[in-house]
């Protein structure tokens, strides 16, 4: 024996309606979305930390600080001796996607990490890297960052499903 049920209710219908076209086009959501990766990122350079964890980065090795301290930069937060990789991050979104990152060359090194000569030699043969470079994570969204982004999901269906 088979049982069929049929929402006639024109509420019902209106509102199923509007879920549907809130799901095709998640645009408002996904601008919020990489607005809250892009903080993550911006929370991970302000306490020197992986956003995804909290897990703090690797201090610097001691010639790094050496170098730094010659150089007038120390004393000076991990990956921001000018500030420009912390600037850079940008975000795009769309109607289903949301991302945050970064086009500097440098990035995904200071990202993953890289051993000493990992990337070749320089023309007088020293390594490039002249030494290890510890990964140090600047993307990416922790447990907080998760829940606040399920929020954004969360009130961009309920306002469709309200009709707002």
């Amino acid at each position: 024996m088979e049982i069929e049920f049929k929402v006639e209710d024109t509420d019902v219908m209106a509102a199923l309606g509007r879920l549907m076209k809130a799901a095709q086009d998640m645009t408002p959501a996904m601008r919020d979305i990489a607005g809250i990766l892009a903080f993550a990122s911006e929370q991970a350079f302000e306490h020197q930390v992986d956003p995804t964890t909290g897990d703090p980065w690797p201090d610097l090795s001691d010639l790094t600080k050496q170098r730094r301290a010659e150089n007038g930069h120390w004393p000076g937060q991990i990956l921001q001796v000018t500030g420009a990789l912390a600037r850079d991050i940008q975000t795009d979104y769309g109607a289903d996607f949301a991302v945050a990152g970064t086009n500097k060359v440098y990035a995904p090194t200071q990202y993953r990490g890289a051993s000493k000569g990992q990337y070749g030699r320089t023309k007088t043969g020293g390594p490039i890297p002249w030494g290890d470079i510890p990964a140090r994570p600047f993307l990416g969204a922790g447990d907080e960052d998760k829940d606040e982004i399920l929020d954004v999901l969360r009130r961009h269906f309920e306002a469709a499903v309200n009709g707002v």
